[in-house]
């Protein structure tokens, strides 16, 4: 049987809150076969009220890759929608959803509700952790420390914390209530809380995060946690286990998120789930609040995980500084991307992919407009595999964009998990990184920043081709003949000195022709100026033909023709003359037009160590021209 899919698709993916969620989902999807595809953008929505705000393009650069899903792949799809930069694009990836029969879950965003949604939520969490704080250690005195006044989050954990205290007929009062924002803002509150009040039994944070910087304000003044001042924290993140004392907090019912990929298999299964269901909030009770004793072990933990943190930063940075140097110096883009197989190993993948959009690789940054998709005009067609990291995918390799990876990675003998990111700059969507992790926790800031890294300068990569492409063709459009895409007169002094100078260096002839052709004027009389035209490229065209690579063919003025070649000494150039008079016989014999075309000629031939000046050669050929002319008597 068919082994079935479900794609993830979240904003932040490195940071932890998202990371045990999709970890969650993870294990249910292995413990029943199933494959995950996590599409994610690696840039956070900034907190409420906080004054962040990302510009448009790295909005939108981080959201194309919703645009990359492919549902035809896909069994189920699960969205953390609260995480999303752009909320607008729920809407369309549910409709998307639905037009290819995919099953779509949401997990907690109560703003962005589709057929199926998971709510973890936090209705009872601050009730809980207050009657904790209240009925087992029987305090009275707890101060508040929420993030922002008027978030939501915020109020809701402020009107539980008031709930408790009232129905236990606990006085609430304003001054044991304060805003951290979600920061460090917090130690400002504790220290107001200690002037005002004096200590309390108890101060409840309203995040984690908060709850640290309030330890870390309490513990430099001298008090002891929990036997001065008990602490407890809201979220769950890693960073209370590691600090001394662990923090007491509400964790959301990470490992319970995975009730999402049952609520997609009940739809398999033909049945119709509730379209809203509810997953508790868990208390764990730790060291900050006294319910778990703190072991002398443990008391240098944080500091020696802050001081590996750092070992690891100072590296990490200087890898990085390393590769950003190897990409200034990239000759193309294999070597671009070589060195990214390095991040690949640091972050231990199984398989790495960089995935860059054909019309962009192809063309070295030139836009291929013929292989654009048309739902997203950001996202090519096609691909080309540009990293060979535990696979056998050849670099170059080019494979459809609906495929995601150059091999069929879905129906192996194991249900497979990788992540897609996207790689854009400014307002190009270049690409996405693809792997398979050895673990499916974020790997937080340090992945953000290598794939930023990655993006801006393989960004700067092919908007440099670009910018020589441009300049090569306004060049040329400053060398170059209109009409006939021969060189102008403008460029015939640059190539003429560049070729002569060559032939005197390899003690080679010089040979300037010069042509003209017959009868332009009646043409144009009698036939109008578009057949004089005509006889003008088509004249260009069978010199360009007609005459060797080397040689520099040029529109010298109306009907006038001058071309300049190096060779050795015995050199056939009446065969290159006879040649051009074949190809326009040819055209005349074919075309069936009223004129014919044709052209007189005449060259003159030196060596270079007797050339005066390419001027006076084609004076002279233009003279031998003139006379070939008058003898074949022609009359225009």
């Amino acid at each position: 049987m068919k082994r079935k899919t479900i794609g993830v698709c979240v904003t932040g993916y490195d940071w932890e809150y998202e990371t045990r969620i999709v970890d969650g989902i993870y294990h249910k999807c292995q413990e029943n076969g199933i494959n995950v595809l996590v599409f994610a953008s690696l840039m956070r929505k900034p907190e409420l009220n906080h004054g962040e705000v990302l510009p448009n393009t790295i909005i939108r650069g981080e959201t194309e890759i919703f645009h990359l899903i492919n549902y035809d792949l896909l069994d189920g799809l699960i969205l953390i929608g609260n995480s999303f930069l752009d909320p607008s694009i729920i809407p369309k990836i549910a409709k998307m959803a639905r037009l290819h029969n995919v099953p779509i879950v949401n997990v907690n965003d109560t703003n962005h509700e589709v057929e199926l949604n998971i709510h973890l939520s936090d209705k009872t969490a601050m009730e809980s952790i207050m009657q904790h704080l209240v009925e087992e250690h029987g305090f009275t005195k707890i101060d508040f420390i929420g993030g922002f006044p008027g978030n939501l989050q915020t109020e809701e954990r402020l009107k539980a914390y008031k709930k408790v205290l009232t129905e236990h007929h606990i006085p609430v009062k304003e001054s044991r209530i304060g805003y951290g924002r979600f920061w460090k803002e917090a130690a400002d509150c504790t220290e107001t809380f200690l002037k005002t009040d004096g200590i309390p039994d108890a101060i409840v944070c309203a995040s984690d995060t908060m709850a640290i910087f309030c330890m870390d304000y309490l513990k430099e003044h001298g008090y002891c946690i929990p036997e001065d001042v008990v602490v407890t924290g809201f979220d769950g993140i890693q960073d209370g286990l590691r600090y001394t004392p662990t923090l007491t907090t509400i964790r959301h019912a990470f490992s319970e998120s995975g009730k999402t990929v049952e609520l997609i298999e009940s739809v398999w299964n033909g049945e119709t789930p509730l379209h809203i269901t509810y997953i508790n909030s868990v208390l764990e009770k730790r060291q900050s609040c006294g319910c778990i004793p703190i072991n002398d072990e443990e008391s240098n933990n944080y500091c020696e995980d802050t001081y590996s943190t750092q070992h690891i930063f100072l590296g990490f940075n200087n890898y990085i500084f390393q590769m950003n140097t190897k990409f200034a110096s990239a000759r193309n883009s294999e070597e671009l991307y070589l060195d990214t197989r390095r991040g690949a190993e640091i972050f231990h993948f199984k398989k790495f992919y960089v995935c860059i959009c054909s019309n962009l690789e192809k063309n070295s940054g030139k836009i291929d407009k013929d292989n654009i998709r048309g739902s997203y005009t950001g996202i090519a067609l096609q691909m080309v595999s540009m990293v060979q990291y535990g696979h056998n995918v050849k670099i170059g390799t080019i494979f459809p964009t609906e495929q995601l990876l150059p091999v069929d990675f879905l129906h192996g003998e194991k249900p497979v998990f990788y992540g897609f990111f996207p790689l854009y700059f400014q307002n190009q969507f270049l690409g996405y990184l693809a792997y398979e992790p050895t673990k499916t926790h974020g790997i937080g800031d340090f992945f953000a920043t290598w794939v930023m890294s990655i993006s801006n300068n393989a960004g700067s990569f092919y908007m440099k081709h670009e910018l020589e492409n441009i300049v090569d063709e306004l060049e040329n459009l400053y060398m170059q003949d209109p009409l006939t895409r021969l060189y102008n007169r403008r460029s015939m002094l640059w190539f003429g000195y560049n070729l002569a100078d060559r032939a005197q260096q390899n003690g080679d002839w010089i040979t300037v022709v010069c042509a003209d052709l017959d009868g332009l004027k009646p043409i144009n009389d009698k036939y109008g100026h578009e057949s004089g035209d005509n006889a003008i490229k088509q004249a260009a065209s069978a010199i360009r033909s007609a005459m060797p690579e080397n040689s520099i063919c040029i529109r010298t003025g109306g009907d006038e023709y001058c071309i300049i070649l190096s060779h050795k000494e015995e050199h056939d150039i009446d065969g290159y003359i006879a040649k051009i008079d074949t190809l326009l016989q040819n055209y005349n014999r074919e075309s069936g037009l009223p004129y014919q075309i044709n052209c007189s000629y005449g060259f003159y031939s030196v060596s270079s160590e007797n050339l005066t000046s390419i001027d006076a050669m084609m004076k002279k050929a233009d003279e031998r021209m003139y006379q070939v002319k008058i003898r074949k008597h022609t009359n225009w």
